[in-house]
């Protein structure tokens, strides 16, 4: 499994790194923030150091088993090199955020939600630009009845998303460095935009094409 080197690298940096700092760490760590980035939940530091690496594992194996068990297994070869792309942005953020909550344990103090806003805005990014590139599956894409339903509703309708995405992306990492009011309406509204104006579209495109 080539292909899926770089995930395994991730994951074994993360349990080692994790196995290092341990002894270092206070007994209680910081684990969870509130929007303005304070710090409002603490847990064990076994929890802090291995939660991330754990989480990792199940997200990396989860898309790992996608391509084998979807229905459509069979269009994943048509854009496998956009998957990998996009399941390794995926999991290097879960990477980067779990090395913010251990440095954080060690005294540094992390800016946690200036870091999460970059990180899923430049997430997003990274999806924008491989989504016209994905083909019709049920685990990956933005599937609605009409996208699955239809080929030419899909691929339409996901060049679109893959704007929005690209647009809603470079907004949040614009929206980090403002203020906590800033950034939280910008998320939300960035989630629903790029929720709801494929669905509407997939639905009117299919519906023209289905007179």
């Amino acid at each position: 499994m080539k292909e899926y080197r770089y995930f395994w690298l991730v994951i074994s940096a993360a349990f080692l790194i994790s196995f290092i700092i341990l002894p270092y760490l206070p007994d209680q760590i910081a684990t969870h923030w509130g929007p303005a980035g304070e710090v409002d939940g603490y847990s064990s530091k076994w929890f802090g150091a291995f939660f991330g690496p754990l989480m990792l594992l199940f997200v990396g194996v989860l898309l790992i088993a996608s391509p084998k068990i979807d229905p459509r297994r069979q269009n994943y070869g048509k854009f496998k090199s956009s998957y990998l792309i996009i399941m390794n942005a995926s999991v290097t953020l879960l990477f980067i955020i779990h090395l913010l909550t251990l440095v954080n344990g060690l005294g540094y103090a992390v800016q946690m939600d200036v870091a999460v806003s970059l990180l899923i805005g430049s997430l997003f990014i990274v999806i924008g630009n491989y989504m016209p590139r994905v083909r019709p599956s049920y685990l990956v894409g933005i599937r609605t009845p009409w996208t699955l339903a239809d080929d030419q509703v899909w691929t339409k309708t996901h060049r679109t998303g893959g704007l929005l995405f690209v647009i809603g992306g470079l907004v949040l990492v614009v929206a980090a460095f403002l203020p906590v009011a800033v950034k939280i309406t910008a998320l939300i509204v960035v989630i629903i935009l790029i929720s709801l104006i494929p669905f509407i579209q997939s639905y009117l495109l299919f519906k023209k094409m289905h007179r």
